[in-house]
């Protein structure tokens, strides 16, 4: 089950979509979605549902409305997914978990990319935050006024991911896939002065100098016919770089307002084709929002309050270091085999190949040879290698149970790392980014038992350079060969090996 207010309002089940019905009902789960496990009150509910005068009977239409809300949800056995709509005396209060909730996915993979130290994994989880959108948000609902400004709220917070993906495309050199991703935001919001000005350094760096100009002497002039005012700190910043030839660091953000000021000599009127450096139409300074696409633009509706912009921060921050002289690293090793004899050239093998830098070992032979107990007896025998502990998974690629799924063995690690339920991904390519960013500076031993193919272990590595991953499989798995030099280390019966001895 998963609920949905990116896009049309809507109740997602294994069977299909729930028949919501009216907008009136599905603004009423929009407003209850949007403080959910908190009580709504009746008054509440009713500004959300009218724009105007409520009628008389409104308190009869709400109730209406969660005994049709209360049955649907009840035939979809809402229950076994921990979701309940209770009432609380004069109030209502839709109880459900975070995870089934599209918005609160959003801000929380949001939160996970701008964590990251790398642009490479950051781009990864802005583009996964962005596909949850499927529409302008709270469609298909009545928008009273509460609704109406969640639904700007939201948007706000689309279009500031957009501007930090796409500085996360510049950090990696992709200056054409920002200027594109752009190029496409900026036709449907040409107000907003952060978009503009985003996408004149992308298209600069692409090496599109005259389009970066065209875009701003034509945002210019829409300011000044629609709203009567000259740009702002941020689009005549980013003009003034590109004049220069030099439109700064491909990671770094806008500079802030106060920044930009101080650089402007007095009396020096700004770049060309404007009146000033800030705004002008008999607003100074009262229209500009915070830098960085992290708020509400300056753009039209003028709703922003003038407030002193956050100093802005790298936006890949360094993932927190591992915890120093931790007494007990995480191990989530099974016990090493009983009565374990012989081996001894596979066991030296193995440490071989775990020497070098980031090394993959592949364990390999038919079923029944001992591959596990070999991986288990190796990997603990040398605990001192791993000082930040030692990871396992049986991925029962050979079983009749089936493999497990990749996002319940990716929870597993990243829960064993530290990592709290609530803030695990719920997507594959967004927890394996994230696996990868906590380990890439420490000392890690992942075993991953009965691999059946290479993508899955390739899914399943680590990110550091100082972390060992020991992989079996019956197959030789000539993918993860190829592509991540894994060192194979055949395994024979014992019975051959004497023989051969």
């Amino acid at each position: 089950m998963e609920f949905r207010l990116l896009g049309t309002v809507s109740v997602e089940t294994l069977t299909g979509p729930l028949p919501l019905g009216s907008a009136k009902r599905r603004s009423l789960l929009a407003a209850l979605l949007l403080s959910a496990n908190t009580p709504v009150s009746l008054g509440r509910l009713t500004e959300c549902l009218w724009d105007d005068e409520p009628p008389s009977q409104a308190r009869g239409v709400i109730q209406g409305h969660v005994s049709r809300l209360r049955a649907l949800l009840a035939g979809a056995d809402a229950e076994a997914y921990g979701v309940k709509l209770a009432t609380l005396g004069d109030a209502y209060v839709l109880r459900a978990p975070e995870t089934l909730l599209d918005s609160q996915r959003f801000e929380e993979l949001l939160m996970l990319a701008r964590e990251q130290r790398g642009p490479a994994d950051a781009v990864l989880m802005f583009k996964e935050a962005l596909s949850l959108w499927q529409g302008p948000a709270l469609s298909g609902a009545f928008a009273g006024p509460p609704l109406r400004v969640a639904a700007h709220s939201l948007e706000e917070s689309r279009l500031a991911t957009v501007e930090q993906l796409s500085r996360a495309y510049g950090a990696l050199g992709e200056h054409h896939r920002a200027a594109a991703l752009l190029t496409a935001e900026t036709a449907a919001h040409p107000l907003r002065e952060s978009l503009a000005a985003e996408l004149m350094l992308a298209l600069f760096r692409a090496g599109r100098q005259s389009e970066a100009l065209d875009r701003f002497h034509r945002t210019r002039r829409l300011l000044a016919d629609e709203l009567g005012i000259d740009p702002g700190h941020e689009l005549a910043d980013a003009y003034a770089l590109i004049l220069r030839g030099a439109p700064g660091s491909t990671d770094a953000p806008p500079k802030s307002a106060e920044a930009s000021a101080a650089a402007v000599p007095p009396g020096s009127g700004g770049p060309p084709g404007a009146e000033g450096p800030s705004c002008g139409g008999g607003s100074p300074g009262g229209t500009e929002g915070p830098s960085g696409g992290g708020g509400p633009s300056r753009v039209a509706g003028g709703g922003a309050d003038a407030a002193a912009p956050a100093p802005p921060r790298p936006p890949f921050p360094a993932a927190p270091p591992s915890p120093a002289g931790e007494p007990h690293p995480v191990d989530l090793l099974p016990r090493a085999p009983r009565g374990f004899h012989g081996r001894a050239a596979e066991l030296a093998a193995l440490s071989r190949s775990a020497a070098g830098e980031a090394p993959v070992c592949l364990v390999t032979g038919p079923a029944g040879v001992g591959k596990t107990a070999l991986a288990l007896q190796w990997a603990h025998r040398n605990p001192a290698l791993f000082p930040d502990g030692r990871l396992f998974a049986d991925l029962r690629g050979f079983s009749a149970a089936g493999e497990p799924a990749l996002i319940d063995v990716l929870r597993e690690f990243l829960l064993a790392l530290g990592v709290s339920p609530r803030r695990v991904p719920e997507s594959v390519p967004a927890a394996a980014a994230l696996f990868r960013s906590l380990t890439a500076r420490r000392r890690l031993l992942v075993v991953l038992d009965n691999a059946r193919d290479s993508a899955t272990v390739r899914t399943l590595l680590p990110g550091g350079a100082d972390c060992v991953t020991l992989v079996t499989s019956r197959h030789r798995l000539e993918g993860l060969i190829a592509s991540d030099a894994a060192r194979p280390v055949p395994l024979d019966t014992l019975e051959t090996d004497r023989r051969r001895g």
